[in-house]
């Protein structure tokens, strides 16, 4: 059997990520629903006005003041999310570029509400664990 010659020979090494729970990644989580909401804005055609798309533009101009506040980590924020979707049609025709774009801000928004009821969701689990531990 022919042995490898020491310069052939590595170590190598695994780094495995320190995020190994939602809890433990909560910033990271907070910060993907703010971009997904700022994602989901700029998805929006740019050449149309938005009172051309949605027939109520309150709720898009809530989506934006929030953006803009970066209030997405806010309890109000789904209910702002949901009165967009709503005004947003069930399927798109992915031939037509401005229903392509509001198919690809439906989704960013979909992805900031899942982020931000995670982030929410985690905020009042952690301060109930908290709770728990000082009844003790």
């Amino acid at each position: 059997m022919t042995s490898i010659p020491q310069s052939f020979r590595h170590n190598i090494s695994l780094l495995l990520d320190q995020h190994t729970t939602d809890a433990s990644r909560i910033i990271d989580i907070g910060a993907d629903a703010i971009r997904a909401a700022r994602q989901a804005l700029d998805a929006m055609p740019a050449d149309i006005s938005i009172g051309d798309i949605f027939q109520d533009i309150a709720p898009v101009q809530a989506l934006i003041k929030a953006v803009q506040a970066r209030a997405v980590l806010e309890p109000e924020f789904s209910d702002i999310v949901d009165e967009v979707l709503e005004q947003l049609p069930a399927a798109f025709d992915e031939r037509n570029p401005i229903e392509r774009c509001l198919a690809s801000a439906k989704a960013d928004l979909l992805e900031a509400k899942y982020y931000a009821n995670r982030y929410l969701d985690l905020i009042v689990a952690e301060a109930q664990r908290a709770q728990s531990r000082g009844s003790r």
